[in-house]
């Protein structure tokens, strides 16, 4: 699909509304608590990839963190501009396709990436990171061990895979399981060095 009819396709989707995408992740809330907000304790710089109307971007704003929100939807990010200013959250907010985006070298204490995970700029996410940053991420998984198809940028990861595209990372939560007719799989790492 070209750029331009991923946008539409994201825009008609948060046009409609997409209450599914409005609230934090539960698996984002408990990988939070329990594994970044004691090394983050006032806060830090976060990078939300593909963060849409911003579930997790906001929750973090309200907890002290200076959020970054890159999302290829231009409704969304205007959405999401909207209910910061609601909210007086300050965040910096890109509509850009995810491979458009400067990755800044050392720049995040955390990046959240749930349902996007591009195979292509994986090493530019990671080396945005910073020693010591956490990668919270969830994402579509090919759960039937049958079918096994070629793995596409933004296709389904297959099992396992997620541990070879992230060598940088220590894991420090790696859950696979099924659920419904695919798979998932919930991930937390964390950067080799000290902050």
């Amino acid at each position: 699909m070209t750029f331009d009819r991923r946008r539409s396709h994201w825009n008609l989707k948060y046009e409609q509304g997409l209450p599914s995408l409005e609230n934090p992740d539960p698996f984002f809330v408990s990988a939070f608590n329990q594994f970044v907000a004691d090394q983050f304790p006032n806060g830090g710089t976060a990078l939300d990839l593909a963060g849409g109307v911003g579930r997790h971007a906001l929750w973090l704003a309200k907890r002290n963190w200076r959020v970054t929100v890159v999302d290829i939807s231009e409704v969304a990010i205007h959405k999401l501009d909207q209910k910061a200013l609601q909210l007086g959250l300050r965040m910096d907010l890109f509509a850009l396709d995810a491979t458009e985006y400067q990755f800044k070298p050392g720049r995040f204490d955390l990046i959240v990436m749930f349902y996007h995970f591009d195979r292509n700029i994986c090493s530019r996410i990671l080396s945005a990171l910073k020693p010591g940053g956490f990668l919270i991420c969830k994402s579509s998984l090919s759960w039937d061990t049958h079918e096994r198809t070629a793995p596409t940028t933004i296709g389904p990861l297959a099992e396992n895979e997620i541990l070879s595209m992230l060598p940088e990372l220590i894991a420090i939560h790696h859950q696979e399981r099924p659920v419904r007719d695919r798979g998932v799989v919930e991930y937390v790492g964390s950067k080799y060095g000290s902050r």
